[in-house]
């Protein structure tokens, strides 16, 4: 899977994006699930979450709240980063590693 890093100042991992093409929103929670220590704390909805939901995942690791992002809910990619703000922490750089073996 092709990951896009988005790094800060410091050449911080700070996000990273995933293309949705090949696995869709469904199949990058599927994967979130596969983390033993995430817990989900919101998948998205049912019918035509693409359409009413920017944010359709949020997911905790230890005590870091994620979130998974499509802007404008019509994007090429999914943002995947700390909740809200985004920033570098260990956990990040685990959920990045998952998607990179997918």
């Amino acid at each position: 899977m092709n990951i896009y890093p988005i790094e800060d100042k410091q050449g911080k991992l700070h996000a990273f994006e995933i293309e949705n093409w090949k696995t869709g929103r469904s199949k990058t929670v599927k994967i979130i699930k596969g983390i033993p220590e995430v817990i989900i704390l919101r998948e998205p909805k049912r019918f035509l979450s693409w359409f009413r939901e920017e944010v359709f995942c949020e997911f905790k690791i230890n005590e870091t709240i994620f979130q998974i992002e499509e802007f404008y809910g019509d994007n090429s990619r999914y943002w995947i980063g700390k909740k809200e703000e985004g920033g570098w922490c260990r956990e990040l750089e685990l959920v990045k590693k998952v998607f990179q073996a997918s």
